[in-house]
């Protein structure tokens, strides 16, 4: 079983080196990680700035670990007035995941405005994408169905599904059996696990430094800290899905458990 572990932007503006933190995701046995291009200073006014792919690719390489690449949170391929902006950055992410080789991409779906516009970007993106072995994982910002939709309707081999558990628990409201429910709709478009915890939780809504103590929201809290039944949630995957670790709060990141203790966590 491959799992990866997700640097988020933040880790590294708080002072952490990219070779740094590579170097220790490696020695707790990690498999891969996921990069966000735009964090590491390789897309500015989506464009590549090609001088700096040199320096990630050799911090990546020498730590002898592979890599996934992710699109910018505020992507949003559904928007009609901002469309090329958007558009420009998503073709600059897919460009650097061209360069450094990574093969996959994941992306979020779901946002609102015009569900043809991100239709047809997807197809053309993942035109581009299959001729470089890449595959586009498309996340569910909530809703496993809407995101499924999204999917069936770009109706490309190499566009698949990136499961985000703890966004389908929020979705299901802390419903432990709509949440099964609808990850099983899921199985067969499913090329990567996201997994990170919560309480199923959105109300009340509360500031964001309380949000722990109400435990609401998406609080991308280490698996086993909150609600989700993640050891049923694997039961219904084989190992050939890879599992992609998300924390948020750099001081758990830093004590990430080894890969092993991590997994025995998520099947409990």
């Amino acid at each position: 079983m491959k799992v990866g572990v997700s640097i988020y932007p933040h880790f590294i503006r708080e002072g952490r080196t990219l070779p740094s933190i590579l170097a220790e995701i490696k020695i707790k046995n990690y498999d891969f990680v996921q990069i966000f291009p735009h964090a590491l200073g390789l897309i500015k006014n989506g464009v590549v700035v090609e001088n700096h792919l040199q320096e990630i690719e050799a911090a990546l390489r020498g730590v002898g670990i592979e890599y996934i690449v992710r699109m910018p949170v505020s992507l949003n391929l559904r928007d009609s007035v901002y469309y090329s902006r958007h558009f420009k950055v998503a073709k600059a992410a897919l460009d650097v995941a061209i360069k450094l080789g990574a093969k996959i991409i994941v992306m979020q779906s779901g946002k609102t405005g015009r569900l043809d516009l991100e239709i047809d970007a997807i197809r053309t993106l993942a035109d581009t994408a299959s001729k470089f072995g890449i595959r586009i994982a498309l996340e569910n910002t909530f809703s496993v169905k809407d995101t499924l939709y999204v999917i069936d309707n770009v109706d490309r081999d190499n566009v698949g599904f990136a499961l985000d558990v703890a966004h389908a628990f929020l979705s299901a409201q802390g419903d432990e059996n709509k949440l099964l429910e609808d990850v099983k709709l899921g199985i067969e478009k499913t090329i990567l696990l996201l997994v990170h915890d919560n309480f199923g939780k959105m109300f009340p809504q509360v500031e964001p430094e309380d949000a722990l103590a109400y435990g609401v929201g998406d609080l991308h809290l280490l698996p086993g800290e909150g609600k989700i039944p993640f050891g049923k949630v694997l039961k219904m995957f084989d190992d050939s899905i890879p599992i992609l670790v998300k924390v948020k709060d750099p001081k758990v990141f830093n004590n990430l458990p080894p890969k092993d203790d991590l997994i025995q966590r998520l099947r409990r």
